[in-house]
């Protein structure tokens, strides 16, 4: 019969239209599987006392505030509050489109991202632009992180030691000989991390304890207000003083390049790039020495301190002026 048969062939339909979109599955505009996680929040004002009241009152009621990724349909709707989440994002880097009734108010893009990161972003989002305020990257499974946001805090200030700072309402600690502070291609110190100051970190979990977990830096970035990185001649510089840019008497000091005369004992060497305009005089004579891929004695290993060897010299600066810079060594690395 007609009926029986439109039937069937409706059922038919329905069988066969799973089958038919899994076989066209992987459209790359839709949300990767697993891919990385991005938990967002919108601030309607400067200050962040009104989270999107601000916003709310200059757009129409029904046109709420949606945030897309440019080029695909991954896309949602933030929340009253201002909190938003988007799953299964492209590795790499994309760029997300902040909308309200079909208007653009501004664009973010993240570059550099890992698969399966966990990202965490607050930003200020207004008529005609998105600006963003904080940043943290949690790299699942090997313990990498990223930060972004300002120093609200100094807890310690040790520049020969762990120094502790709270960054963006996390324990940042800075390690001499593992943490390395720069602003553009300046080379900077603990010193230069006060209050206020905005920094991209780059670096890992360390165990927790009985105060909480904190993150090792491997990296500290100082950047401008808007979030950029300082370049050269972005700010006044003083006369210069000393040899090494940013060396500070009696501050730590990282110093990589290689050995020009000496031996372990003592040595000159060679600052790699042009961060030092002369040979730096190191003393090593109480310092401690590692080989890195070296499996022989320490008696060995202070035997490749020769012209020509590549080091790493941690230590402290025991006075500087233009012509030269000695150094007081604590850790000497030589490089395969």
């Amino acid at each position: 019969m007609p009926f029986r048969r439109s039937a069937f062939l409706f059922l038919a339909l329905l069988v066969a239209l799973p089958l038919t979109l899994a076989r066209c599955g992987g459209n790359p505009a839709s949300p990767s599987p697993g891919g990385i996680v991005l938990r967002g929040t919108v601030l309607g004002t400067p200050a962040g006392s009104a989270s999107l009241s601000a916003l709310s009152a200059r757009s129409a009621a029904a046109s709420p505030l949606t945030v897309t990724v440019q080029g695909t349909a991954i896309s949602t709707t933030v929340g009253d509050d201002g909190p938003f989440t988007l799953r299964g994002l492209p590795e790499g880097s994309f760029t997300l489109v902040f909308s309200s009734g079909g208007t653009t108010l501004g664009t973010l893009t993240l570059s550099g991202l890992l698969p399966n990161q966990e990202i965490t972003i607050t930003v200020k989002v207004d008529s005609s632009s998105v600006t963003l305020l904080e940043e943290q990257r949690n790299g699942i499974g090997h313990g990498d992180v990223e930060i972004e946001g300002v120093v609200t805090a100094v807890i310690s200030l040790q520049p020969a030691a762990d120094s502790r700072f709270t960054i963006a309402g996390k324990a940042v600690v800075a390690r001499p000989g593992a943490t390395a502070i720069r602003e553009g291609n300046r080379a900077r110190t603990v010193a230069d991390l006060t209050t206020g100051t905005h920094v991209h970190v780059k670096g890992v979990w360390l165990p927790a304890d009985a105060s909480g977990q904190a993150v090792l830096a491997e990296e500290i970035v100082l950047q401008a207000e808007d979030g950029e990185n300082e370049g050269p001649g972005a700010s006044p510089s003083p006369a210069k003083t000393c040899m090494i840019e940013g060396g500070i008497v009696g501050s730590g000091v990282e110093l990589e390049g290689s050995v020009v005369a000496g031996a372990s004992a003592a040595f000159t060497m060679k600052v790699q790039g042009n961060r030092s305009s002369g040979n730096i005089a190191v003393d090593a004579s109480g310092a401690t020495f590692k080989c890195n891929g070296f499996k022989g004695t320490l008696a060995e290993c202070q035997a490749t301190v020769k012209s020509g060897a590549k080091v790493h010299v941690s230590g402290t600066l025991t006075s500087c002026d233009l012509a030269s810079a000695p150094a007081q060594a604590r850790q000497v690395m030589v490089q395969k």
